[in-house]
C-alpha cells in the first residue's frame, strides 16, 4: 500500500472510532447469566430457611395466633404484633419485612465465606427478638455450612418482631429443633429491652419473658439481686463474653454474627447504627462510643457480621427492598450474575488491536520521514 503523505484522513479516524464502539457494544451484549459462586450452597440454606419459617407459620396457627396480612402481607408468621406486653421499643416495619426474604440466607452463605468460614468453625452469635426471620437465615446458613454457633438471645423484641407474649424467638428455636430442621438453640438469654433488664416493660412484661426464658430452660443472664435491684448493663456484657468463651473451651471462634440491636450485644444504640451493616473484617480498629460483646470479641481480631439497618443491608448486597410478591429462592444476583465472555472480548479486543496497528504503521513511517527531513532542513 502507497505511504500516505498528510494528516490522518478524517474517514479513517471516524471508521477507527465507529469499529470501536461497535465492538465494545458486541463486548456489552455477550454478557450472559451464569451462576454466582456457592450457588449449590445459596439455594440450599434459602430453601432451609423457607422450611424453617413454614414451621414457625405452622406452630403460631396451632397456638391460635392470627397473621395480620396487612403487616405480613406474604403471610410468613414472621412479623408479631406492634404492641404487646414484651414488645421493647419501637422498630421499623419496612426493615421487619426485608428480614423475612428466604434470600438473605443465601448472601449469608457469601459473607460467611467472605470471613474464610469453614465446616466445624464455632462463631458467636448474639440474637434479639427483634427478628426472628433473619435469625432463621442465620442458622440456615450455618446449617449448610455445618457451623457451630454458640448463642446468646435478648429474649425482648420491638415492635412486629417475635413479640408474642407467650411465643418468643426462645420458643420458636424449640419449635424449630422440635421439627427438626437442626439442633441449633440459645445457651443462655436475658429478658433485653432497657439495661438488658427489661426497662421500659410493666411488670408484667418483664414476668413474661422471665418465664419464656425458664420454659425453655435457658441459662439467665442477670445481675440484679438484693444488692443491686436494677442491674447492670456491663455486668450483663461481661456475663455474656463468660458464657462465650466457656462455652468456646480451647477453640476460638472464627466470626461473630450480631443480628438487632440488644444493648448488651451492640453497647448503646449508637454503636447499632454506627457499625455497617454486613461484613465488618476490622471492628477492632474502630473507635465507638460504647463497648457491647461484639466489640468485646471482635477485639481478638475476627470478623462481624452484623445485621442491623436491614433497608441499608439489602440494598448493599443487591437484595430487593420490596418484598411483595414474596422473592423467589435462585432469583436475583445473589444466585445469578450477568457476566462476560472472556473468549469472545479478547476476540473482540484482538481485532481491535490489529486494525488500530495497521492504520498506525502506514502513517507512522511518514511521520518520521517527514520530521526528520524537516530537522535536517532546519539545520542546513
Amino acid at each position: 500500500m502507497r505511504q500516505r503523505a498528510g494528516k490522518p484522513s478524517l474517514f479513517l479516524l471516524v471508521f477507527l472510532a465507529m469499529l470501536s464502539l461497535f465492538l465494545f457494544y458486541m463486548a456489552e451484549k455477550s454478557q450472559t447469566p451464569q451462576k454466582a459462586e456457592h450457588y449449590d450452597q445459596k439455594i440450599e440454606a434459602a430453601d432451609l430457611a423457607q422450611q424453617a419459617q413454614n414451621i414457625i407459620k405452622q406452630e403460631l396457627s396451632g397456638r391460635g395466633y392470627v397473621i395480620d396480612v396487612q403487616n405480613d402481607p406474604n403471610m410468613t408468621g414472621m412479623i408479631g404484633p406492634q404492641y404487646s406486653q414484651i414488645t421493647t421499643d419501637r422498630g421499623y416495619i419496612r426493615d421487619k419485612l426485608i428480614s423475612t426474604n428466604i434470600n438473605n440466607a443465601a448472601v449469608l452463605i457469601d459473607l460467611y465465606h467472605r470471613a474464610e468460614l469453614e465446616a466445624g468453625d464455632h462463631v458467636a452469635v448474639t440474637f434479639t427478638g427483634a427478628f426472628p426471620a433473619m435469625n432463621i437465615a442465620v442458622l440456615a446458613a450455618c446449617k449448610v455450612m455445618d457451623l457451630e454457633p454458640v448463642i446468646i438471645t435478648s429474649v425482648g423484641a420491638s415492635t412486629w418482631g417475635a413479640n408474642w407474649d407467650e411465643f418468643t424467638w426462645l420458643d420458636m428455636e424449640n419449635a424449630l429443633t422440635k421439627a427438626g430442621i437442626w439442633d441449633y438453640k440459645s445457651i443462655a438469654a436475658s429478658i433485653g429491652g432497657g439495661n438488658d433488664h427489661g426497662r421500659g416493660l410493666s411488670p408484667q412484661g418483664r414476668d413474661l419473658l422471665n418465664m419464656a426464658i425458664a420454659r425453655t430452660d435457658r441459662e439467665l443472664i442477670t445481675s440484679i439481686d438484693e444488692d443491686n435491684p436494677v442491674g447492670s448493663l456491663q455486668a450483663n456484657i461481661e456475663k455474656r463474653i463468660e458464657i462465650f468463651d466457656r462455652e468456646k473451651g480451647d477453640i476460638e471462634y472464627k466470626a461473630v454474627i450480631n443480628v438487632g440491636g440488644g444493648l448488651a450485644a451492640v453497647g448503646s444504640p449508637q454503636n447499632g447504627r454506627l457499625i455497617l451493616p454486613g461484613y465488618n473484617g476490622r471492628l477492632f480498629e474502630r473507635e465507638l462510643p460504647a463497648r457491647g460483646a461484639i466489640n468485646a470479641l471482635a477485639e481478638r481480631r475476627i470478623p462481624l457480621i452484623h445485621l442491623l439497618q436491614l433497608s441499608q443491608f439489602a440494598e448493599k448486597y443487591k437484595l430487593p427492598v420490596e418484598i411483595t410478591p414474596a422473592p423467589l429462592i435462585g432469583e436475583g444476583p445473589v444466585f445469578v450474575q450477568e457476566k462476560y465472555s472472556i473468549t469472545t472480548t479478547v476476540i473482540y479486543t484482538v481485532v481491535l488491536l490489529v486494525i488500530l496497528w495497521g492504520a498506525i504503521r502506514f502513517d507512522f513511517r511518514y511521520y518520521i520521514y517527514r520530521n526528520k527531513h524537516l530537522f535536517v532542513r532546519k539545520n542546513q
